[in-house]
């Protein structure tokens, strides 16, 4: 094995545990953000569906990330990275698009339905 593929094979077993631990750091973020959210819920018991929404788009924001990491951990060369990074960038567009779209159409339903429920003033 040459000096150049040592260093890349280097490079990439510490760009597999860089991601690793960043993804573990997250993990504590998530699990402080869960607690925000319950704390919301029970604040603002009328949005709750949209809530839930949020912590389903955090969710599946964190599972990715989990897999683009566990995936990057295991690359086996530059190509594998590139390859991984594109990947995960691509599914990480359609993900929030599809989240984006998903939070205005809950947003406007629960904010109509607010406006709905509030009493008409009496003239």
């Amino acid at each position: 094995m040459t000096e150049q593929d040592q260093d890349e094979q280097q490079f990439l077993h510490d760009l597999g545990a860089t991601a690793e631990q960043a993804v573990q750091e997250v993990r504590g973020l998530e699990e402080n953000y869960y607690s925000l959210i319950q704390g919301t819920m029970m604040a603002l018991p009328w949005a709750t569906d949209f809530n839930k929404k949020m912590q389903g788009y955090v969710e599946q924001n964190f599972a990715a990330a989990f897999a683009f990491a566990r995936e990057l951990s295991e690359a086996k060369d530059m190509q594998d990275v590139f390859r991984i990074y594109s990947d995960y960038n691509r599914k990480y567009l359609q993900s929030i698009t599809a989240q984006m779209r998903d939070f205005v159409e809950t947003y406007t339903n629960m904010a109509s339905g607010a406006i709905t429920s509030v009493p008409s003033p009496d003239l």
